[in-house]
């Protein structure tokens, strides 16, 4: 376990840091438009945006436990965690072009500063078509954040700097793309022991063909290593892969495949396997136009993790298909509505207890309406664990349960200059086994105003 610096010191050197975190963003963006004001030449456009106001976020577990006061028993209890918070929010931006449009960038300076959690991030990003056929994107960041809430006093610094170079072949639809992502987070204080310092690096190439009309592909690979400063038996190297062909027919119809995996290894001999693992994962969809109006789409999921060295607790393999059957209708007036069944299997061959069949009904309403946007989606199904062997840890872990849930997003304009955004997780789950019924809540509103 890694300590920190007392509560208060901490806080003041929060507070240090913060300030010049958000000047350095304000030079950047004020000198981008003294140099504009200088008269550079070519049409090249400059826009600045600065947005104000406040958020809340609310969260909650809901679960019953047995309550004893010394050796008294008390029975079975609800169990509450109720953590709420305020912060003012205050985001500066600059977008603009430079070298007749050739050339576009953007600069942003996110900051929050509340009751529990305090947050700046700083963002760059610049895009340059410096040649007929090359193309080269620059997009680094930097964010610090200071989390007091569940009991912590956790101080984060993450930085990345990103990087892709891409060249177009002779036909406009094929492309061979480049990139380099550099990564590093630093935590400390009470709650850090959990979130490991760590530096990463990451190369990758992809070949892609995004035509119009026609076939549609990419093919990519990418090699990762990442370092922990605290924890070298954890140091790894990362192979991955992506894979994805998608073809239109006429009348509207689509099938598209995806599939993604990686190889990690660590460097050096472990006991453990966390970090020793193949990972895959494949989707297979399909869209038809039934109609004017309605489409019917189809989805099947796999995944599958197999550990160099597999246990039957916390390390076992296991496989996980999903299949989805969608209807949509679309209205007039940019409004959607979709229903239909979904389905998901978890099998392991050393934890059974683990298995399970899920089976659920999901219904999703999304209006798109000039700058609003709202996404509502209720779910309800029920999940059948697997009878795990008598006396097994799994075996009092699980029960199956019956489950509602409802995911919604709002993006509403109030006026000319102000705007809600709202976002809401609610689930509760009644358990065959009463005593793990259990419920959460999260509820994140923002109401921004636009001062430029």
């Amino acid at each position: 376990m890694r300590g920190g610096p007392p509560p208060d010191v901490s806080a003041r050197r929060a507070a240090r840091l913060a300030g010049p975190l958000l000047w350095a963003g304000m030079a950047l963006v004020l000198g981008a438009w003294s140099a504009a004001a200088a008269g550079l030449p070519g049409p090249d456009t400059l826009r600045v945006r600065i947005e104000t106001g406040a958020g809340t976020d609310f969260t909650n577990e809901l679960y019953y436990e047995d309550a004893f006061i010394d050796t008294t028993f008390l029975g079975r209890r609800l169990v509450t965690t109720p953590e709420p918070s305020v912060a003012g929010l205050l985001q500066v931006g600059l977008t603009g072009t430079r070298g007749e449009r050739r050339a576009s960038f953007n600069v942003q300076n996110e900051l929050s500063v509340g009751d529990k959690a305090q947050r700046d991030a700083l963002s760059l990003g610049w895009r340059d078509d410096f040649a007929p056929d090359w193309r080269l994107v620059l997009s680094p960041t930097l964010e610090w954040r200071h989390d007091r809430t569940f009991d912590r006093d956790q101080e984060e610094w993450r930085g990345s700097a990103r990087g892709r170079l891409r060249r177009s072949f002779s036909d406009d639809a094929t492309a061979a793309e480049l990139g380099l992502v550099a990564d590093a987070l630093r935590s400390s204080g009470e709650g850090s022991e959990f979130l490991l310092d760590r530096n990463s690096g990451r190369a990758s190439l992809a070949v892609d063909h995004l035509g119009l009309w026609g076939d549609e592909w990419r093919i990519g690979y990418g090699l990762t290593t990442r370092v922990f400063p605290d924890s070298s038996e954890r140091d790894h190297l990362e192979h991955g892969w992506e894979g994805r062909w998608r073809h239109a027919f006429e009348g509207g119809h689509a099938v598209t495949l995806e599939t993604t995996g990686r190889r990690r290894q660590t460097r050096r001999f472990v006991t453990t396997s966390r970090d020793n693992y193949w990972e895959e994962a494949a989707n297979l969809e399909g869209d038809g136009k039934v109609a004017e109006r309605w489409t019917l789409r189809m989805r099947l999921d796999g995944e599958a993790l197999q550990y160099d060295l597999e246990d039957s607790t916390v390390f076992f393999d296991y496989r996980i298909a999903r299949a989805r059957l969608e209807a949509r209708l679309e209205g007039g007036s940019g409004w959607s509505l979709a229903a239909g069944p979904r389905a998901e299997w978890l099998t392991s061959r050393l934890n059974p207890g683990e298995a399970y069949r899920e089976m659920a009904a999901a219904l999703e309403l999304e209006v798109l309406g000039g700058t609003s946007l709202w996404n509502v989606t209720p779910d309800i199904g029920w999940r059948e664990y697997d009878q795990a062997p008598a006396g097994s840890l799994s075996a009092s872990l699980h029960s199956s349960y019956l489950f509602y849930q409802l995911d919604a997003f709002v993006d509403q304009p109030l006026g000319v200059r102000l705007r809600l955004r709202m976002l809401t997780a609610l689930r509760y789950e009644s358990h065959d086994d009463a005593s793990q019924n259990a419920g959460s809540v999260y509820l994140s509103a923002q109401l921004r105003w636009a001062a430029l």
